[in-house]
């Protein structure tokens, strides 16, 4: 249950930073991975961007601080251990989005796209080495989110061929 509360908390950061950045919600879902806030981000700043995908970690690491010397500790490590795990540079996780979106800025996206497949992929060696080792199920979890992401990434790599190599066809057609 106190998890359930922790992941509240992570998804009311986000909530409360997409209300004060002014960023539209489209929608609003609970998954396996717990909440999920869906907003369309393709004409979003940089900055607004990453300030969105770090409330949720930030408002848990608030939590971690105010309650870690108080009787309910265990609740605040609950708190840091979320906001440390969304922080891995994986999608869906927000750790992924920021890194996603530093390179968005930087490079094209079908790159960023590759990029974040193969960056999900090295994670997915490291967690079933650390499944081998410490039989965490957490671990699991993380792989199950990790293909996911490779998954997403895919179909929108996919999309960007598709929509690249209609627009060349119709140049080459005038």
């Amino acid at each position: 249950m106190t998890i359930v509360i922790a992941l509240t908390i992570h998804e009311f950061g986000h909530l409360i930073a997409a209300f004060l950045l002014k960023i539209k919600l489209q929608r609003f879902k609970i998954t396996l991975f717990g909440f999920n806030l869906s907003a369309d981000l393709e004409n979003i700043k940089l900055y607004k961007k990453n300030i969105l995908f770090f409330a949720g970690p930030f408002s848990n690491i608030i939590v971690f601080c105010i309650l870690k010397y108080t009787k309910y500790y265990n609740f605040a490590q609950i708190n840091l251990f979320l906001s440390l795990i969304n922080m891995i540079p994986i999608l869906p996780l927000d750790g992924g989005n920021i890194c996603k979106t530093i390179l968005d800025s930087i490079i094209d996206s079908i790159s960023v796209c590759r990029y974040m497949i193969m960056t999900n992929c090295f994670f997915i060696v490291c967690f079933l080495v650390l499944f081998y080792f410490y039989k965490n199920w957490l671990y699991i979890l993380l792989i199950i989110m990790a293909v996911r992401g490779i998954v997403n990434e895919d179909r929108h790599l996919l999309e960007k061929n598709i929509k690249l190599n209609y627009y060349k066809r119709i140049k080459r057609k005038k």
